[in-house]
């Protein structure tokens, strides 16, 4: 098995990048990796409010600054010793591909399976898929639950 040392895990607050980050603080504290925790706001949702645009982007900055750090605190309880943080405005899929990742440079990234509804994953495509595109390293799409506890829901 590969032995990485920059694993970088996407976030949003959904059950799957809970469990994306579950399995980064995994390899993190098996393989002494630093680990990278990087939220974005995704500004697509306010494109037509710009009258609360400075509102939304004081709490989604917050929301995702609050988020990362019990993230941090997490994956510090759990034995890793270096955690990076990140928090940014744009599209997700993007942003953390092209901004992210590239300031981190990781030698893997994990990110949850879903997030979007059905539409919108129609409509612009998932995270997930954009990011097993695009990523300029190895990539785990992790699901919330381990395809033996999912199997009863299928």
């Amino acid at each position: 098995m590969a032995t990485y040392t920059r694993i970088l895990v996407g976030v949003d607050g959904s059950n799957e990048a809970e469990a994306a980050l579950r399995r980064g603080i995994k390899l993190a504290k098996t393989d002494g990796a630093t680990l990278g925790i990087g939220f974005v706001a995704d500004i697509r949702r306010i494109a037509p409010l710009i009258d609360y645009e400075q509102t939304y982007a004081k709490k989604a900055k917050a929301y995702g600054e609050e988020l990362v750090e019990i993230y941090r605190n997490e994956a510090e309880r759990a034995g890793v010793k270096q955690v990076k943080t990140f928090v940014h405005f744009g599209t997700p899929k993007s942003t953390l591909v092209r901004k992210i990742a590239k300031q981190f440079e990781p030698d893997i990234m994990l990110v949850g399976s879903t997030g979007l509804t059905a539409t919108e994953q129609f409509l612009l495509g998932s995270v997930s898929e954009y990011v097993a595109g695009h990523a300029p390293c190895d990539v785990i799409i992790v699901r919330g639950k381990a395809w033996n506890e999912r199997k009863d829901e299928v």
